[in-house]
């Protein structure tokens, strides 16, 4: 009896899906940032690994940057720890690959104390 798995891995269905599907590439793009404005980093390194695999790929990525493609698979590692510059680099050609331009806007947030309310700074695609 083979002991392989049935099925495959969650990460290759998400990253097929964004290969074959923009809006939910956009919509993987978009909650990337919104993590990383959050800062929680190694989501945001984890979705925008899996749209890189699915929509453009490391090697295509490279080239558009200019930033290696070893330095690339790194970055977007569990442990990587990519620049800002490298991040909004990486984010613009994403951006464009997929014909998509997120913004950024200010929404008032309620606190707990009672106090004035917050600001949280929230992404959408246009």
């Amino acid at each position: 009896m083979s002991k392989s798995p049935i099925g495959r891995e969650f990460g290759e269905i998400v990253q097929e899906r964004a290969g074959g599907d923009p809006k939910f590439s956009a919509a993987l793009l978009e909650e990337a940032v919104d993590c990383l404005l959050a800062g929680d980093l190694p989501t945001a390194r984890s979705l925008i690994r899996d749209v890189i695999k699915g929509a453009i790929g490391y090697a295509e990525l490279s080239r558009r940057t200019g930033t290696p493609e070893k330095s690339l698979i790194r970055m977007f590692g569990p442990a990587g720890n990519p620049t800002a510059a490298n991040m909004a680099s990486v984010l613009m050609e994403l951006q464009r690959h997929g014909r998509v331009r997120l913004r950024v806007h200010a929404e008032p947030v309620n606190t707990r104390r009672g106090g004035k309310a917050a600001t949280r700074a929230a992404p959408w695609v246009a």
